[in-house]
C-alpha cells in the first residue's frame, strides 16, 4: 500500500493474502483502499485485488506458523506468511483456479504474544512491510495480534494507546514496550520475552536486552530507543 497512486510513491502499510479492503477511489490502474480491520487507507495497482463477495460466508483461519503453509499446486506453491487468512475448508478458486493449502497449523495455542513475534526472527526491516518478507515495529506488533485474534491500530503512536499501563515491576513476557524520542512522541514498539529481553524490528526483526532506561543492543552495548511505557494487550491473552 503506497501513499500515493504510484510504485515511486512511499509505502505506508502492506497487506497480507485473504485480508479484505473497500476501494474508495482510482486512478488508472491503481485503486485507493481502506483496510476492513484496521481502516487504513493507501493506494495498491488493481491487479493486486480480487472480488470478495463470493467469500463472504466462509469461515477464514489465520496462519500462526513461519513455513508450513503454501498456497498452490506442485510447482506452483507460494509460502504464506503468518497472519495471512486462508478458508477454513483448506481449498480456494481464484480466477478459475483451485488452489489448496498445504500443511500449518492455525492456532498458537497458549504460546502467547512472544512465541507469536519469534516467528519473525531475522526478519528484514520495511517501512510498511508487516511479512516474512519485510516488517516494520508497529507490523510486528499488528500481525502478531492478528495471530492471537486481538486487533491493533496499524501505527506505533495509536497501538501506544491501548490496553493498560504497567509500571516496571509488573512486566511480564508478553506485554508491549512503547519507545519514545527526544521530544516524547512515541516512534518505536517492542514485545517483551523472558529474561528481560524484548523482541523488536530495528534493521532486521531481532532480540536485545531491556532495561528501565530503554532497549540495549546485545552487539554494541548502547541504549536505542528510550522506554517510555509498558502497556498490556488490548484484551487478555
Amino acid at each position: 500500500m503506497r501513499a500515493s497512486s504510484s510504485s515511486k510513491s512511499e509505502m505506508v502499510s502492506s497487506m497480507l493474502f485473504g485480508e479484505v479492503c473497500s476501494v474508495v477511489g482510482s486512478d488508472g490502474e491503481w485503486l485507493q483502499v481502506r483496510t476492513d480491520f484496521d481502516g487504513y487507507l493507501g493506494w495498491i495497482p488493481e491487479m493486486y485485488l480480487r472480488d470478495f463477495s463470493s467469500f463472504e460466508k466462509t469461515d477464514w483461519v489465520i496462519v500462526s506458523e513461519l513455513g508450513s503453509c503454501f498456497l498452490g499446486d506442485e510447482g506452483d506453491k507460494i509460502l504464506l506468511s503468518p497472519g495471512c487468512r486462508v478458508p477454513d475448508s483448506g481449498r480456494i478458486v481464484i480466477d478459475g483456479s483451485v488452489y489448496y493449502y498445504r500443511g500449518g497449523k492455525f492456532l498458537v495455542a497458549g504460546a502467547g504474544a512472544a512465541a507469536a513475534a519469534e516467528a519473525f526472527l531475522n526478519t528484514p526491516y520495511l517501512w510498511g512491510g508487516r511479512s516474512i518478507w519485510g516488517i516494520d515495529c508497529s507490523g510486528l506488533v499488528q500481525v502478531v495480534g492478528q495471530m492471537l485474534h486481538i486487533n491493533m491500530p496499524r501505527d506505533t503512536y495509536q497501538q501506544a494507546l491501548c490496553g493498560n499501563s504497567e509500571m516496571w515491576d509488573q512486566r511480564k513476557s508478553g506485554d508491549l514496550a512503547y519507545f519514545a524520542n527526544a521530544d516524547g512522541k512515541v516512534t518505536h514498539v517492542g514485545i517483551l520475552l523472558d529474561d528481560d529481553q524484548i523482541i523488536h524490528a530495528f534493521g532486521r526483526v531481532r532480540i536485545d536486552r531491556l532495561t528501565a532506561n530503554g532497549i540495549v543492543n546485545e552487539q554494541s552495548g548502547l541504549l536505542t530507543h528510550k522506554l517510555h511505557d509498558i502497556r498490556t494487550w488490548p484484551i487478555l491473552l
